[in-house]
Protein backbone atom coordinates (compact mmCIF):
# COMPACT_ATOMS: atom_id res chain seq x y z
CA UNK A 1 0.00 0.00 0.00
CA UNK A 2 0.97 3.79 -0.53
CA UNK A 3 -0.18 6.07 2.20
CA UNK A 4 0.02 9.92 2.67
CA UNK A 5 0.07 11.45 5.89
CA UNK A 6 -0.84 15.15 7.20
CA UNK A 7 1.35 16.27 10.14
CA UNK A 8 -0.34 18.06 12.69
CA UNK A 9 -2.99 16.59 15.18
CA UNK A 10 -2.25 13.45 12.70
CA UNK A 11 1.26 11.86 13.47
CA UNK A 12 1.00 13.88 16.77
CA UNK A 13 -1.02 15.19 19.05
CA UNK A 14 -1.53 19.10 18.39
CA UNK A 15 -3.22 19.67 22.18
CA UNK A 16 0.05 18.94 23.97
CA UNK A 17 1.69 22.49 23.47
CA UNK A 18 -1.39 24.17 23.77
CA UNK A 19 -2.78 22.46 27.12
CA UNK A 20 1.01 23.23 28.02
CA UNK A 21 0.89 26.91 27.27
CA UNK A 22 -2.22 26.86 29.03
CA UNK A 23 -0.89 25.60 31.95
CA UNK A 24 2.05 27.88 32.24
CA UNK A 25 0.46 31.45 31.19
CA UNK A 26 -2.99 31.23 31.75
CA UNK A 27 -3.02 28.93 34.71
CA UNK A 28 -5.67 26.55 33.52
CA UNK A 29 -4.99 23.10 34.07
CA UNK A 30 -7.44 21.64 32.08
CA UNK A 31 -8.25 23.59 29.15
CA UNK A 32 -11.78 22.14 27.49
CA UNK A 33 -12.13 20.46 24.16
CA UNK A 34 -14.30 23.00 22.81
CA UNK A 35 -11.69 25.59 23.75
CA UNK A 36 -9.00 23.85 21.87
CA UNK A 37 -11.00 23.14 18.89
CA UNK A 38 -12.01 27.11 18.92
CA UNK A 39 -8.41 28.39 19.10
CA UNK A 40 -7.77 25.83 16.00
CA UNK A 41 -10.41 27.71 14.18
CA UNK A 42 -9.33 31.11 15.06
CA UNK A 43 -6.16 30.11 13.29
CA UNK A 44 -7.77 28.54 10.18
CA UNK A 45 -9.81 31.74 9.53
CA UNK A 46 -6.27 33.64 9.05
CA UNK A 47 -3.97 30.40 7.69
CA UNK A 48 -4.12 31.82 3.74
CA UNK A 49 -2.71 35.20 5.24
CA UNK A 50 -0.03 32.93 6.81
CA UNK A 51 0.42 31.07 3.84
CA UNK A 52 0.40 34.39 1.87
CA UNK A 53 3.44 35.75 4.46
CA UNK A 54 0.85 39.00 5.15
CA UNK A 55 0.78 37.61 9.00
CA UNK A 56 3.74 35.31 10.81
CA UNK A 57 2.95 32.93 12.75
CA UNK A 58 3.90 34.51 15.79
CA UNK A 59 0.82 36.86 14.86
CA UNK A 60 -1.40 34.41 13.80
CA UNK A 61 -0.72 32.24 17.59
CA UNK A 62 -1.29 35.63 19.12
CA UNK A 63 -4.57 36.52 16.95
CA UNK A 64 -5.84 32.76 18.03
CA UNK A 65 -5.44 33.10 21.79
CA UNK A 66 -6.54 36.38 22.36
CA UNK A 67 -9.98 35.17 20.21
CA UNK A 68 -9.93 32.09 22.38
CA UNK A 69 -9.80 34.24 25.45
CA UNK A 70 -12.54 36.84 24.76
CA UNK A 71 -15.01 33.64 23.89
CA UNK A 72 -14.12 32.20 27.31
CA UNK A 73 -14.05 34.84 29.44
CA UNK A 74 -10.19 34.31 30.12
CA UNK A 75 -8.03 37.36 31.23
CA UNK A 76 -5.32 37.95 28.70
CA UNK A 77 -4.09 40.92 26.99
CA UNK A 78 -1.26 41.80 24.26
CA UNK A 79 1.45 41.14 26.74
CA UNK A 80 0.04 37.68 27.99
CA UNK A 81 -0.71 36.61 24.62
CA UNK A 82 2.48 36.74 23.76
CA UNK A 83 3.71 35.14 26.35
CA UNK A 84 1.30 32.71 25.40
CA UNK A 85 2.84 32.33 22.15
CA UNK A 86 6.20 32.00 22.96
CA UNK A 87 5.24 29.36 25.43
CA UNK A 88 3.42 27.36 23.02
CA UNK A 89 6.69 27.59 20.54
CA UNK A 90 8.75 25.92 23.08
CA UNK A 91 6.37 23.27 23.67
CA UNK A 92 5.82 22.73 20.07
CA UNK A 93 9.88 21.87 20.29
CA UNK A 94 9.10 19.18 22.89
CA UNK A 95 6.54 17.17 20.59
CA UNK A 96 6.91 13.30 19.95
CA UNK A 97 4.54 10.77 17.68
CA UNK A 98 3.26 7.97 20.28
CA UNK A 99 5.79 4.36 19.79
CA UNK A 100 3.25 2.64 17.81
CA UNK A 101 3.74 5.25 15.04
CA UNK A 102 7.52 4.53 15.45
CA UNK A 103 6.98 0.94 15.80
CA UNK A 104 5.34 1.25 12.52
CA UNK A 105 7.29 3.65 10.39
CA UNK A 106 10.24 0.86 11.51
CA UNK A 107 8.82 -1.88 10.08
CA UNK A 108 6.29 -1.02 7.10
CA UNK A 109 6.84 -2.23 3.90
CA UNK A 110 4.46 0.32 2.81
CA UNK A 111 5.37 3.14 0.42
CA UNK A 112 4.70 6.44 2.74
CA UNK A 113 5.16 10.36 1.84
CA UNK A 114 3.66 13.35 3.65
CA UNK A 115 1.52 15.96 2.43
CA UNK A 116 1.23 18.88 5.27
CA UNK A 117 0.00 22.63 5.83
CA UNK A 118 2.11 25.35 6.33
CA UNK A 119 5.09 27.49 6.23
CA UNK A 120 7.96 24.92 4.39
CA UNK A 121 11.13 25.87 7.45
CA UNK A 122 7.89 25.90 10.11
CA UNK A 123 6.52 22.36 9.66
CA UNK A 124 9.98 20.79 8.47
CA UNK A 125 11.37 21.97 12.52
CA UNK A 126 8.38 20.05 13.27
CA UNK A 127 8.88 17.19 11.81
CA UNK A 128 12.26 16.69 12.39
CA UNK A 129 11.13 16.92 16.29
CA UNK A 130 9.21 14.39 15.61
CA UNK A 131 11.87 11.99 14.02
CA UNK A 132 10.21 11.51 10.61
CA UNK A 133 13.13 12.16 8.84
CA UNK A 134 14.38 9.06 9.94
CA UNK A 135 11.68 7.13 8.10
CA UNK A 136 10.46 9.01 5.19
CA UNK A 137 12.75 10.00 2.12
CA UNK A 138 13.36 13.56 1.32
CA UNK A 139 11.57 13.33 -1.82
CA UNK A 140 8.57 12.13 -0.37
CA UNK A 141 7.63 15.39 2.22
CA UNK A 142 5.82 18.04 0.95
CA UNK A 143 4.60 20.97 2.64
CA UNK A 144 2.27 23.85 1.36
CA UNK A 145 4.42 26.62 1.85
CA UNK A 146 6.74 25.05 -0.56
CA UNK A 147 4.04 24.34 -3.23
CA UNK A 148 2.20 27.49 -3.49
CA UNK A 149 -1.37 25.78 -2.56
CA UNK A 150 -2.57 24.49 0.16
CA UNK A 151 -4.91 21.55 1.26
CA UNK A 152 -7.79 21.31 0.56
CA UNK A 153 -6.59 22.99 -3.36
CA UNK A 154 -6.67 20.00 -4.91
CA UNK A 155 -3.23 21.60 -6.97
CA UNK A 156 -1.34 20.89 -3.68
CA UNK A 157 -2.41 17.32 -3.89
CA UNK A 158 -1.63 17.21 -7.95
CA UNK A 159 1.83 18.29 -7.90
CA UNK A 160 2.62 16.31 -5.07
CA UNK A 161 1.50 12.91 -7.00
CA UNK A 162 3.22 14.68 -10.40
CA UNK A 163 6.40 15.07 -8.69
CA UNK A 164 6.21 11.07 -7.27
CA UNK A 165 5.03 10.43 -10.67
CA UNK A 166 2.25 7.95 -9.39
CA UNK A 167 -1.78 7.74 -9.75
CA UNK A 168 -3.92 9.09 -7.19
CA UNK A 169 -5.70 6.08 -6.93
CA UNK A 170 -2.82 4.01 -6.07
CA UNK A 171 -3.09 6.18 -2.63
CA UNK A 172 -4.27 6.58 0.51
CA UNK A 173 -4.12 9.90 2.29
CA UNK A 174 -4.58 9.75 5.88
CA UNK A 175 -5.63 12.98 8.05
CA UNK A 176 -7.22 14.86 10.97
CA UNK A 177 -9.49 17.26 9.08
CA UNK A 178 -12.24 16.76 6.91
CA UNK A 179 -12.68 19.79 4.54
CA UNK A 180 -8.63 19.60 3.91
CA UNK A 181 -8.01 16.18 4.08
CA UNK A 182 -10.56 13.83 3.21
CA UNK A 183 -12.30 16.25 0.34
CA UNK A 184 -9.17 17.51 -0.47
CA UNK A 185 -7.89 14.05 -1.05
CA UNK A 186 -11.03 12.68 -2.41
CA UNK A 187 -11.51 15.38 -5.28
CA UNK A 188 -8.25 13.88 -6.67
CA UNK A 189 -9.12 10.63 -6.73
CA UNK A 190 -7.42 9.31 -3.78
CA UNK A 191 -8.62 6.87 -1.13
CA UNK A 192 -8.80 8.30 2.70
CA UNK A 193 -8.58 7.62 6.03
CA UNK A 194 -10.17 10.16 8.37
CA UNK A 195 -8.49 10.24 11.95
CA UNK A 196 -10.46 11.82 13.99
CA UNK A 197 -9.16 12.83 16.88
CA UNK A 198 -11.05 15.43 18.51
CA UNK A 199 -14.17 14.16 17.41
CA UNK A 200 -14.89 16.89 14.47
CA UNK A 201 -16.81 16.92 11.30
CA UNK A 202 -17.21 13.51 9.40
CA UNK A 203 -18.92 12.46 5.89
CA UNK A 204 -18.31 10.20 2.57
CA UNK A 205 -15.51 11.72 1.77
CA UNK A 206 -13.57 9.50 4.45
CA UNK A 207 -13.72 5.81 3.15
CA UNK A 208 -12.21 4.63 6.97
CA UNK A 209 -12.85 6.81 9.97
CA UNK A 210 -11.11 6.00 13.30
CA UNK A 211 -10.05 8.17 16.15
CA UNK A 212 -6.94 6.50 18.14
CA UNK A 213 -3.62 5.81 17.27
CA UNK A 214 -3.34 2.80 18.11
CA UNK A 215 -6.86 2.18 15.62
CA UNK A 216 -5.00 3.68 12.97
CA UNK A 217 -1.91 1.59 12.80
CA UNK A 218 -4.39 -1.48 13.18
CA UNK A 219 -6.25 -0.18 9.81
CA UNK A 220 -2.67 0.73 8.27
CA UNK A 221 -0.95 -2.58 8.87
CA UNK A 222 -4.95 -4.28 7.98
CA UNK A 223 -5.12 -2.51 4.66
Amino acid sequence: MKFMFDCDDTLYNLRYPFDMACHDVLYLDDPSEAMYIYYRNCGEEIFDLVQKGTVSIDESGIYRILKMCKKYDLACDEQKAKRFQAAYKEYQGKISMSPCFHTYFQNTRDEIAILTNGQDAHQRKKLETLGVFDYFDASHIFTSGALGHAKPDPRAFEIVLSSLEQEAKEWVYVGDNYKNDMQGAKQVGMQTIHFNRHHQEEGPCSDHVVYTEEELIDLLNAL
